[in-house]
């Protein structure tokens, strides 16, 4: 009898850390892949526009618009950000869709798609922007990062002479 119970400890024991090795497996990787809040603030130059009037309605014009600038994170964090909007505009109120790519210091990158609204304001001297945003993809410390959230912004200046703007933007993160 003392070799049968031996035997069904080793069992028992042998259970127990098969089931918390893979319990190990599982929880492990959840702690890793948290939800990490962000927010900053992006501010970019309107660097080159090609448009057209569509010339259904009064107003209504389409365009390509490239933009670069800086992204501050609310971490202290500096990056650069270039874009490249597809605007659908009619007397200055429509739709944008954006890609994004943002460059860190160390060279990794984050890549976002963002669509939009836009509505002028005082008279077409600025645009209202708002939207949401999500992350396509990214390299180096941002391989494989999930997340998404929403802008809010302002263009000021025309954006036939090459204007300013700035977009606040917050959202959650999934790093691996």
């Amino acid at each position: 009898m003392p070799m049968q119970t031996k035997e069904a400890k080793m069992k028992r024991l042998a259970l127990i850390f098969v089931t918390l090795l893979s319990m190990t497996g599982v929880l492990v990787p959840m702690t890793q892949a948290a939800d990490e809040n962000i927010s900053g603030r992006i501010v970019c130059h309107n660097e080159k526009l090609e448009m057209i009037e569509v010339g259904d309605l009064p107003g209504h014009i389409m365009g390509v618009l490239k933009q670069s600038g800086l992204y501050f994170a609310s971490t202290g964090e500096i990056a650069t950000t270039q874009f490249t909007s597809f605007i659908n505009y009619i007397n200055g109120a429509g739709t944008l869709n954006v890609q994004q790519v943002t460059t860190f210091q160390d060279g990794s990158k984050w890549f976002i798609n963002s669509a939009g609204t836009a509505k002028p304001a005082l008279g077409g001297k600025k645009t209202i922007f708002e939207g949401t945003w999500e992350v396509s993809g990214g390299t180096a410390r941002f391989e494989g990062v999930k997340g998404k959230g929403t802008f809010k912004g302002e263009r000021i200046g025309d954006l036939k002479t090459g204007a300013d703007s700035y977009f606040d933007v917050t959202g959650t993160m999934t790093m691996k």
